[in-house]
């Protein structure tokens, strides 16, 4: 390992005092040694910015750390994006403040970089403590060691691929010439960040190794008995994904997106409070592809005319494959 790629690590940082250290002590006992480690203060009220202060001003290695200060808190997404455009990393990876990683972590990851160069993204294995029955983070034996073509990557990753953008070594110009940046304003949105990395990447390598160590705190953002922002998240993010549906996996996310607007629904019922969220709800659900739509199509022999114009330009395998979603739909 010639330690010649360099990777920046970046952590938001919001009222996390409690944990932070054991997250820094985990970048700095790194075996890989080129790396900058971008942390991100969102105006935290906690004594976070001072912990990361000191800890920074104590520290001689070989990690190279910038501390950048928002003026005013912006949530995860803005955090993640600041880091991104402060970045000069080759690679970038997104480390969680209340998370660690393994000392092997980053030279993991790399090794497969090298492996297959020019990789878009690499996905280490998820220890999660403590540890659950059917952990969903755990994936060793679920994925192959590396998939390339926009397709074949969503038939091998898009069922067992994590939400999560952590633990991803990805190639920053990946990210930054698709314009793969996080949605403001919304929690949950890593949601919606695979849901266009999908649609976008062409390479994607795995290691059955354990990089990341991820820990269930009560007081977490996905924790949280407020619904009210998760529930207004979960429909912007499914409003955006309705404009956006990809046909390779039209089936696949058409069936996700109405269990999540029905679950959405549910949680608006369950309290009244949510009831102002229900109209928005209603007019997603509106929205949504309806039966009638495609029997239309079929009854003025649209559905061979748009089989015909697929075959052309996608082959005959992915033609009979629409052509098959869209009877499972009428």
């Amino acid at each position: 390992m010639k330690d010649n790629i360099l990777v920046s690590i970046i952590i938001p940082l919001y009222n996390k005092e409690q944990y932070f250290e054991r997250c820094f002590d985990s970048v700095v006992r790194q075996t890989y040694k080129n790396i900058e480690c971008i942390i991100v203060e969102d105006c935290s009220t906690d004594g976070s910015l001072e912990l990361a202060e000191r800890l920074i001003k104590n520290y001689a290695g070989n990690v190279k750390f910038l501390l950048i200060k928002h003026e005013q808190n912006g949530g995860l997404s803005v955090a993640r994006n600041t880091g991104i455009k402060n970045s000069n990393g080759e690679y970038i990876y997104f480390l969680d403040s209340d998370d660690e990683i393994t000392e092997n972590c980053i030279n993991s990851l790399v090794m497969l970089v090298e492996q297959y160069p020019s990789v878009n993204i690499v996905q280490g294995n998820v220890y999660q403590y403590p540890r659950v029955e059917k952990d969903p983070y755990e994936l060793k034996g679920k994925l192959p060691e590396f998939a390339s073509g926009n397709l074949e990557i969503k038939k091998c990753y898009s069922t067992y691929l994590p939400v999560n953008a952590w633990n991803k070594l990805i190639s920053n110009k990946f990210i930054t010439q698709n314009d793969l940046y996080f949605k403001p304003g919304i929690i949950h949105e890593d949601y919606l960040w695979r849901f266009f990395m999908l649609k976008r990447i062409s390479s994607f390598a795995y290691t059955d190794e354990y990089c990341y160590i991820r820990y269930f705190l009560p007081d977490s953002i996905m924790t949280n008995l407020n619904l009210f922002p998760s529930i207004s998240s979960y429909l912007a993010i499914v409003e955006d994904m309705l404009s956006n549906l990809d046909i390779d996996l039209l089936e696949e996310q058409l069936l996700r997106i109405r269990k999540l607007l029905n679950l959405q629904k549910t949680k608006i019922l369950s309290d009244k409070k949510y009831l102002p969220l229900l109209p928005r709800c209603q007019m997603l659900q509106a929205k949504f592809p309806k039966r009638h739509l495609f029997v239309r199509l079929i009854s003025y022999d649209m559905k061979w005319t748009i089989y015909v114009i697929m075959q052309k330009i996608f082959g005959k395998k992915l033609a009979e494959k629409t052509k098959k979603a869209f009877k499972r739909l009428i």
